[in-house]
């Protein structure tokens, strides 16, 4: 966790980097869930479908925009099709880092960096010795916790409610989720970023 003046801004934006996996999907809806349930924007790259504009372009507008950001370098896995890592989380926390550094007279930003447990990444990333990394053990209700106790701290909130409390109101918005998609003829699984989050939103405010 990149610790440095809290953000107090009107800006509420939080740009999130993990992975676009469907073995991820269930940490990425909690992460999206907490940061929506305190009043704060969730952002990724998946918001922006138009091709008129290359995929790198776009993040790096993402990342001027928001002043919180949430990077996920837990998905360590060879691709069985190229033998191969994938790096784009790596690169874009490096890149969310680079403008944090880039100038001073830059807006300050604030940086959470998960994975899935608190020291793995020394061993493929050692660069990054000495920050905080914080472990959500590959489950839904901790990834709530960390990201909530992270964007309460490093916002300056004091009126926001506890980890616990949000967990639970998750847990009923996943059980209510399959009717609510069933009423706008829309699939769980088929849920596009844009989707979710206006699902998300409309649902805290009428819960």
């Amino acid at each position: 966790m990149v610790r440095q003046n809290k953000t107090r801004s009107n800006n509420r934006t939080v740009f999130i980097n993990c992975p676009f996996d469907p073995s991820y999907r269930k940490i990425f809806d909690a992460i999206v869930f907490s940061v929506c349930a305190l009043e704060f924007e969730p952002r990724c790259a998946l918001e922006q479908g138009s091709a008129t504009e290359e995929r790198l372009t776009k993040i790096l507008k993402l990342i001027e925009q928001c002043p919180f950001g949430i990077h996920d370098l837990s998905y360590m896995k060879i691709d069985p099709g190229t033998r191969l890592p994938r790096h784009n989380m790596p690169f874009e926390l490096g890149l969310f880092l680079g403008y944090e550094f880039a100038s001073r007279k830059l807006p300050k930003k604030s940086c959470l960096i998960l994975d899935k447990e608190g020291y793995r990444y020394r061993k493929s990333l050692s660069d990054l010795s000495g920050r905080d990394v914080r472990a959500h053990q590959g489950t839904p209700t901790q990834a709530i916790t960390v990201v909530r106790d992270w964007l309460v701290t490093e916002s300056g909130r004091n009126d926001a409610p506890g980890g616990a409390f949000i967990v639970q109101r998750y847990r009923r918005f996943r059980r209510q989720l399959p009717k609510l998609c069933k009423t706008t003829r829309r699939k769980v699984a088929e849920l596009s970023f844009w989707d979710y989050r206006g699902i998300v939103s409309a649902w805290l405010k009428d819960a």
